[in-house]
Protein backbone atom coordinates (compact mmCIF):
# COMPACT_ATOMS: atom_id res chain seq x y z
CA UNK A 1 0.00 0.00 0.00
CA UNK A 2 1.28 3.42 -0.97
CA UNK A 3 0.08 6.35 1.10
CA UNK A 4 1.02 9.81 -0.07
CA UNK A 5 4.41 8.68 -2.03
CA UNK A 6 5.53 6.50 1.04
CA UNK A 7 5.05 3.01 0.86
CA UNK A 8 3.23 1.45 4.36
CA UNK A 9 3.44 -2.19 4.87
CA UNK A 10 1.04 -4.24 6.44
CA UNK A 11 2.05 -7.00 9.32
CA UNK A 12 0.22 -9.92 10.90
CA UNK A 13 1.18 -10.97 14.92
CA UNK A 14 -0.66 -13.88 16.76
CA UNK A 15 1.13 -14.43 20.27
CA UNK A 16 0.03 -17.85 21.86
CA UNK A 17 -0.25 -17.85 25.27
CA UNK A 18 1.46 -20.65 27.79
CA UNK A 19 -0.16 -22.22 29.64
CA UNK A 20 -1.76 -20.82 33.18
CA UNK A 21 -0.93 -17.03 32.09
CA UNK A 22 -4.32 -15.78 32.33
CA UNK A 23 -3.82 -14.02 35.91
CA UNK A 24 -1.12 -11.83 34.84
CA UNK A 25 -2.52 -11.66 31.00
CA UNK A 26 -5.35 -9.88 33.04
CA UNK A 27 -3.27 -7.99 35.38
CA UNK A 28 -1.91 -6.33 32.34
CA UNK A 29 -4.76 -5.79 29.80
CA UNK A 30 -4.70 -1.74 30.42
CA UNK A 31 -1.63 -1.72 29.80
CA UNK A 32 -1.82 -3.93 26.49
CA UNK A 33 -4.41 -1.74 25.81
CA UNK A 34 -2.67 1.33 26.45
CA UNK A 35 0.69 0.30 24.73
CA UNK A 36 -2.35 -0.82 21.16
CA UNK A 37 -3.66 2.81 21.72
CA UNK A 38 -0.70 4.40 19.96
CA UNK A 39 -1.32 2.64 17.10
CA UNK A 40 -4.67 2.87 16.76
CA UNK A 41 -4.61 5.00 13.19
CA UNK A 42 -2.89 1.76 11.87
CA UNK A 43 -4.77 -0.94 13.14
CA UNK A 44 -6.63 -3.29 10.31
CA UNK A 45 -7.69 -5.84 13.22
CA UNK A 46 -6.62 -6.86 16.79
CA UNK A 47 -8.63 -9.11 19.16
CA UNK A 48 -8.27 -11.74 21.62
CA UNK A 49 -7.76 -15.53 20.22
CA UNK A 50 -10.43 -18.43 22.57
CA UNK A 51 -10.33 -22.00 22.79
CA UNK A 52 -13.13 -23.48 20.10
CA UNK A 53 -15.22 -25.20 22.85
CA UNK A 54 -14.83 -22.77 26.01
CA UNK A 55 -14.80 -19.39 24.98
CA UNK A 56 -13.98 -18.19 28.44
CA UNK A 57 -10.02 -19.27 27.88
CA UNK A 58 -8.23 -16.67 26.21
CA UNK A 59 -5.72 -18.62 24.28
CA UNK A 60 -3.64 -15.68 22.25
CA UNK A 61 -4.43 -12.36 20.55
CA UNK A 62 -4.16 -11.44 17.28
CA UNK A 63 -3.16 -7.74 15.88
CA UNK A 64 -2.67 -6.64 11.98
CA UNK A 65 -1.31 -3.19 11.61
CA UNK A 66 0.01 -0.80 9.13
CA UNK A 67 4.15 0.37 9.75
CA UNK A 68 6.72 1.93 7.40
CA UNK A 69 9.34 -1.12 8.34
CA UNK A 70 9.53 -4.80 9.13
CA UNK A 71 12.09 -3.45 12.39
CA UNK A 72 9.09 -0.87 13.10
CA UNK A 73 6.82 -3.92 13.12
CA UNK A 74 9.37 -6.18 15.24
CA UNK A 75 9.22 -3.25 17.83
CA UNK A 76 5.45 -3.23 17.94
CA UNK A 77 5.08 -7.10 18.31
CA UNK A 78 8.13 -7.71 21.03
CA UNK A 79 7.36 -4.22 23.02
CA UNK A 80 3.70 -5.04 23.62
CA UNK A 81 3.11 -5.82 27.33
CA UNK A 82 2.23 -9.22 26.46
CA UNK A 83 5.31 -9.65 24.92
CA UNK A 84 7.25 -8.17 27.52
CA UNK A 85 5.95 -9.99 29.69
CA UNK A 86 6.75 -13.38 28.76
CA UNK A 87 3.13 -14.53 28.66
CA UNK A 88 3.47 -16.04 24.89
CA UNK A 89 4.60 -19.58 24.05
CA UNK A 90 5.08 -18.29 20.39
CA UNK A 91 4.68 -15.49 17.94
CA UNK A 92 3.56 -15.87 14.53
CA UNK A 93 4.44 -12.92 12.54
CA UNK A 94 4.32 -12.29 8.88
CA UNK A 95 4.14 -9.77 6.12
CA UNK A 96 -0.10 -9.30 5.40
CA UNK A 97 -1.76 -8.31 2.38
CA UNK A 98 -5.55 -7.13 3.16
CA UNK A 99 -8.00 -8.50 0.36
CA UNK A 100 -10.94 -6.70 1.48
CA UNK A 101 -12.00 -3.11 0.73
CA UNK A 102 -11.90 -2.12 4.99
CA UNK A 103 -10.64 -3.11 8.18
CA UNK A 104 -12.14 -4.47 11.44
CA UNK A 105 -13.25 -1.08 12.38
CA UNK A 106 -15.73 -0.81 9.21
CA UNK A 107 -16.92 -3.68 9.49
CA UNK A 108 -21.04 -4.10 10.41
CA UNK A 109 -21.47 -6.47 12.90
CA UNK A 110 -24.30 -8.90 13.94
CA UNK A 111 -23.87 -8.99 17.88
CA UNK A 112 -25.26 -12.29 19.15
CA UNK A 113 -23.21 -14.14 15.78
CA UNK A 114 -20.05 -15.82 17.11
CA UNK A 115 -16.94 -14.74 15.51
CA UNK A 116 -13.79 -17.21 14.35
CA UNK A 117 -10.45 -16.99 12.96
CA UNK A 118 -9.63 -19.26 10.75
CA UNK A 119 -5.25 -19.35 10.23
CA UNK A 120 -4.56 -21.01 7.18
CA UNK A 121 -0.93 -21.77 7.23
CA UNK A 122 0.44 -23.02 3.15
CA UNK A 123 2.11 -26.40 2.05
CA UNK A 124 5.71 -25.48 0.75
CA UNK A 125 6.14 -24.11 -2.73
CA UNK A 126 2.57 -23.33 -3.40
CA UNK A 127 3.19 -19.39 -4.69
CA UNK A 128 2.71 -20.67 -8.15
CA UNK A 129 -0.16 -22.34 -7.92
CA UNK A 130 -1.51 -19.86 -5.94
CA UNK A 131 -1.15 -16.98 -8.41
CA UNK A 132 -2.77 -19.07 -10.68
CA UNK A 133 -5.70 -19.83 -8.32
CA UNK A 134 -5.74 -16.02 -7.03
CA UNK A 135 -8.77 -15.15 -9.12
CA UNK A 136 -10.95 -17.84 -8.55
CA UNK A 137 -10.10 -17.37 -4.46
CA UNK A 138 -10.90 -13.87 -4.85
CA UNK A 139 -14.07 -13.91 -6.59
CA UNK A 140 -15.41 -17.20 -4.18
CA UNK A 141 -14.65 -14.84 -1.21
CA UNK A 142 -16.19 -12.02 -2.14
CA UNK A 143 -19.51 -14.25 -2.16
CA UNK A 144 -18.78 -14.19 1.80
CA UNK A 145 -18.00 -10.37 2.45
CA UNK A 146 -20.62 -9.27 4.52
CA UNK A 147 -19.65 -11.96 7.12
CA UNK A 148 -15.67 -11.34 6.88
CA UNK A 149 -14.04 -8.99 9.58
CA UNK A 150 -10.85 -9.20 8.13
CA UNK A 151 -9.13 -11.81 5.39
CA UNK A 152 -5.96 -11.68 3.79
CA UNK A 153 -2.67 -13.45 2.72
CA UNK A 154 0.36 -13.46 4.80
CA UNK A 155 4.20 -13.78 3.20
CA UNK A 156 7.79 -14.76 4.20
CA UNK A 157 10.45 -12.39 4.57
CA UNK A 158 11.60 -13.26 0.70
CA UNK A 159 7.69 -11.97 0.13
CA UNK A 160 6.56 -15.85 -0.87
CA UNK A 161 3.07 -16.57 -0.21
CA UNK A 162 2.82 -18.84 2.75
CA UNK A 163 -1.07 -18.40 3.85
CA UNK A 164 -4.24 -17.15 4.20
CA UNK A 165 -5.88 -16.15 7.30
CA UNK A 166 -9.71 -15.05 7.92
CA UNK A 167 -11.52 -13.42 10.84
CA UNK A 168 -15.27 -14.32 10.38
CA UNK A 169 -18.31 -13.44 11.83
CA UNK A 170 -21.04 -16.30 11.04
CA UNK A 171 -24.28 -17.71 12.82
CA UNK A 172 -22.48 -21.02 13.93
CA UNK A 173 -19.20 -22.61 12.82
CA UNK A 174 -21.25 -24.93 10.43
CA UNK A 175 -21.15 -21.65 8.29
CA UNK A 176 -16.89 -21.44 8.73
CA UNK A 177 -16.97 -25.55 7.15
CA UNK A 178 -19.47 -24.54 4.71
CA UNK A 179 -17.23 -21.45 3.64
CA UNK A 180 -13.86 -23.78 3.66
CA UNK A 181 -15.63 -26.28 1.60
CA UNK A 182 -15.38 -25.04 -2.04
CA UNK A 183 -12.18 -22.32 -1.15
CA UNK A 184 -10.05 -22.87 -4.16
CA UNK A 185 -6.79 -22.77 -2.43
CA UNK A 186 -8.68 -25.35 0.14
CA UNK A 187 -9.70 -27.11 -2.47
CA UNK A 188 -6.13 -27.38 -4.47
CA UNK A 189 -4.58 -28.59 -1.30
CA UNK A 190 -2.22 -25.56 -1.04
CA UNK A 191 -3.04 -25.39 2.88
CA UNK A 192 -1.51 -27.54 5.17
CA UNK A 193 -4.27 -27.12 7.97
CA UNK A 194 -7.07 -24.75 8.23
CA UNK A 195 -6.92 -24.21 11.89
CA UNK A 196 -10.41 -22.63 13.14
CA UNK A 197 -10.55 -20.35 16.51
CA UNK A 198 -13.08 -18.44 18.25
CA UNK A 199 -12.03 -15.02 18.04
CA UNK A 200 -13.77 -11.62 18.85
CA UNK A 201 -13.03 -7.99 18.27
CA UNK A 202 -10.31 -6.12 20.89
CA UNK A 203 -10.39 -2.99 23.08
CA UNK A 204 -11.63 -2.08 25.82
CA UNK A 205 -15.24 -1.16 24.25
CA UNK A 206 -15.49 -4.89 23.21
CA UNK A 207 -14.03 -7.11 26.29
CA UNK A 208 -14.38 -6.65 29.67
CA UNK A 209 -11.24 -6.47 32.60
CA UNK A 210 -10.28 -9.83 31.73
CA UNK A 211 -9.61 -9.51 28.19
CA UNK A 212 -12.77 -11.84 27.49
CA UNK A 213 -15.47 -10.68 25.26
CA UNK A 214 -18.35 -9.05 27.27
CA UNK A 215 -21.33 -10.68 25.88
CA UNK A 216 -19.90 -13.83 25.54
Amino acid sequence: MVISGVAVLQFFAWGINKPGVMDKRTALVKTHWAFIARYDSQLIERGPVMQLDDTSIVTGSTHIVELDSPEEAGKFVHEEPFAQAGLFESIIFHRFELELGRTQFEFESISEHPRYFIYCPANEGQDDQRQKLAEAHELYCQKFDANFVCRGSIFSDDDSWIGSVFFMEVPDQDKIEAFLADEPYRAADLYEKTDIRRWTMGGPRNLNSRGAPIND
